[in-house]
């Protein structure tokens, strides 16, 4: 007998993706305190913010000393719509006024000149230049003009930057790198595509795979006398991603303010939008039609019902709690007032951590995306919008997560394809490699930048100067994706014979706790 091309459990996977909304009742302040008095004590919930298309972190994090500034400066203030920002202390230029700082008339709100300089933030470790002779002063760093509450954060202690991070299969120095296919060491593939790096990000494996560690951690602490650890460990705000897939869990879809995201069911008008009875029809049409049953149509019928049963207890987790909107967020290319993309999945997101014990369950992995950073064009003006949302964004999850008294429990990080280039292409950057990011929470080791901040600047034959952190214009990363999720992973409860099985390279990498968490 032929074998089906595929299984009721296939199916069942394949067409379960998942999402509820529900009406709230108490206040935020009756919810936190609920939330202290009943919460499992071992709750932890990781938050992932998918920068998709490619971050340009040269612009996020930057090193302000005199070298790193001098080389940052040459490389990007130049081009047909410059993207170098302004030095510490700069003050804010009106439009149709002159810069003597960018020598320019600003003409634009997009223009850097017109936000003023850069945010200065003091890390607690002091950080030398690789390679400095001893006795060099330490390095000084900031943070886009657009992020002060990003700012306030790092200085408060619930936030950290780590620094140059990348796909890597072993430690790899520019001299190896430069030896091609002769190099000692592996050199990941496919380095600057889109579709190749998000989906290494994602997966925890460099040549990809079909299941994501977010996903794959939710395998970890499923069990079998709790449907909801399998149901709801693992949830995404976004289309269904990658990193929110596991061998066992199915990604849970939480569409913000857009009520449960469920399987049609052929849904019309008037009568026909009765579940039970499109539920009914649907299997007694495909029962006539094969009298012997229909597996694949049986299978869908299980789907929808088990999405449409599983919204119905996501609801009811939820019936009782109520996470405030966020602040109102004015757009600074148009000064209107509207939403935040962003700010709307990170509310979905606290929403669902305020009602994890209805649900019983004690870890949960989420995935949150924000588009628009694919910048070869038109940096300036992408920047202007995305960073004031991320700053926005970030400030009221982690306001709203502590009034929940769960910032302990909660750790938000970036991801993002790769870094761009660290010179402009006269308006944008192209595809590069490793890149700085951010993490927020209460367990965080926060007011500090953790892994070596690289060396800046591209090689120069006039001046004699060569980067041993770049190649052409990509940091070479000096940390690993894998190094980087493990250390979540491990603050996650995730031994380490497990994380070694979610990230298989990792044990190319002697460190794999890089210190930036409380465990």
């Amino acid at each position: 007998m032929t074998k089906p091309l595929t299984t009721r459990r296939d199916t069942l996977r394949a067409l379960a993706a998942f999402g509820s909304a529900a009406p709230f009742a108490m206040t935020l302040a009756q919810v936190g305190e609920a939330a202290a008095a009943t919460a499992q004590s071992d709750y932890k919930a990781l938050v992932c913010v998918f920068l998709h298309g490619g971050n340009d972190s040269n612009n996020l994090l930057l090193a302000t000393d005199s070298a790193s500034w001098g080389r940052y400066w040459q490389a990007r203030n130049r081009g047909s719509d410059p993207i170098a920002l302004m030095p510490p202390g700069t003050p804010p230029v009106p439009i149709g006024q002159t810069s003597t700082v960018a020598q320019r008339q600003v003409t634009a709100i997009t223009d850097p000149a017109y936000w003023g300089g850069v945010l200065p933030i003091v890390p607690r470790t002091p950080k030398l230049t690789p390679g400095a002779p001893l006795g060099d002063p330490p390095r000084t760093f900031a943070l886009h003009p657009l992020t002060p509450k990003l700012r306030d954060l790092f200085h408060s202690g619930r936030m950290a930057g780590l620094a140059n991070v990348g796909t890597l299969l072993a430690p790899l120095t520019k001299a190896q790198y430069l030896q091609e296919s002769n190099a000692p060491v592996p050199i990941p593939q496919r380095l600057f595509s889109h579709q190749d790096q998000q989906a290494a990000w994602q997966s925890g494996h460099v040549d990809g795979a079909a299941t994501g560690w977010g996903g794959k951690l939710a395998d970890v602490f499923r069990s079998a006398s709790n449907p909801a650890s399998q149901n709801f460990a693992s949830l995404t705000t976004s289309s269904p991603s990658l990193f929110s897939a596991g061998q066992s869990v199915t990604a849970y879809r939480v569409n913000p303010g857009a009520g449960a995201v469920t399987i049609g069911v052929l849904q019309k008008t008037g009568i026909y939008n009765n579940s039970s009875l499109m539920l009914r029809a649907l299997s007694e049409t495909l029962k006539t039609n094969d009298a012997a049953g229909n597996a694949l149509g049986d299978a869908y019928v299980a789907a929808v019902q088990h999405s449409l049963d599983t919204a119905a207890q996501f609801n009811a987790s939820l019936a009782k709690t109520t996470v405030p909107p966020p602040p109102a967020f004015t757009n600074p290319l148009t000064g209107v007032s509207e939403s935040n993309p962003l700010a709307d999945q990170l509310r979905a997101v606290a929403q669902t951590i305020a009602g994890h014990n209805n649900l019983r369950i004690n870890r949960q992995a989420f995935f949150v995306q924000l588009g628009g950073f694919d910048t070869h064009d038109n940096q300036n003006k992408q920047h202007t919008l995305l960073y004031s949302q991320i700053d926005h964004a970030f400030s009221y999850f982690e306001s709203a997560i502590r009034a929940l008294k769960m910032e302990n429990a909660v750790t938000t990080f970036t991801a993002s394809d790769f870094n761009r280039s660290f010179t402009t292409n006269g308006d944008g950057t192209d595809h590069a490699w490793g890149g700085h990011h951010l993490i927020m929470g209460g367990a965080v080791n926060g007011g500090d930048i953790y892994g070596t901040y690289p060396t800046l600047g591209i090689d120069n034959k006039d001046t004699g100067f060569t980067n041993p952190d770049a190649v052409d214009n990509a940091l070479i990363p000096t940390t690993s994706v894998e190094q980087y999720l493990a250390t979540l992973g491990r603050w996650f409860g995730v031994s380490d014979a497990d994380l070694l099985s979610i990230f298989p390279r990792l044990s190319a990498f002697p460190n794999r706790d890089l210190g930036f968490m409380r465990t």
